[in-house]
């Protein structure tokens, strides 16, 4: 986590902070996961995305999904870098900057021909 100047409490919660103790002890950030379960039936929620804000900040999630879904599954690493590529395109061109940070891409393909990277 990161520390507000003139503050006592994390100002920037996120999993990176899970070692933070003041964080941990004063705001409640803990390691214990949250876990949901869902039944994926045959051809639908065949793909899951797991990916960094420098994706979600560019991208909208059904962006992403209809970017990597024509990709089979023996194909996922061309497909989430096929992603990272568009939300580096996109950063660079919003932002006006050639400095890129944060991009992160997981992708997994759920159902009889699963794969993942």
């Amino acid at each position: 986590g990161s520390t507000q100047k003139n503050q006592r409490y994390p100002g920037l919660n996120m999993s990176r902070c899970l070692g933070d103790l003041l964080g941990h002890h004063e705001c409640g950030i803990t390691c214990e996961p949250e876990i949901s379960e869902l039944k994926v039936e045959g051809g639908v929620d065949q793909i899951l995305l797991v990916c960094s804000d420098g994706v979600w900040e560019f991208l909208s999630a059904q962006e992403a999904v209809d970017l990597v879904s024509p990709y089979p599954s023996s194909k996922c690493v061309p497909a989430a870098d096929a992603l990272a590529k568009e939300a580096w395109d996109r950063w660079i061109k919003e932002e006006g900057s050639t400095v890129v940070d944060d991009i992160t891409v997981g992708l997994v393909y759920l159902g009889q021909d699963a794969t993942s990277v």
